[in-house]
């Protein structure tokens, strides 16, 4: 079971983000800030994304395509 281990981010690193993007930092700017200060271990994605990625998890699983083992 993978373990999602919590970042914490100097206040400092904040700090700059906002203060080099004079007119606000858009949601891909963050993604991207997020995923550099955590060395690519946490990454943004859009809700929409997520909800369809379970969506798709749940038909392969209710479809059995998830199985580990098949029985013959």
């Amino acid at each position: 079971m993978t373990v999602i281990k919590d970042r914490v981010i100097p206040k400092e690193e904040f700090m700059k983000l906002l203060f080099t993007k004079i007119d606000g930092v858009d949601t891909h700017e963050l993604s991207m800030w997020l995923k550099s200060q955590t060395n690519d271990q946490w990454v943004v994605v859009p809700k929409a994304f997520g909800d369809l990625a379970i969506k798709l998890i749940d038909f392969l699983n209710d479809k059995n395509f998830l199985a580990g083992e098949k029985e013959c």
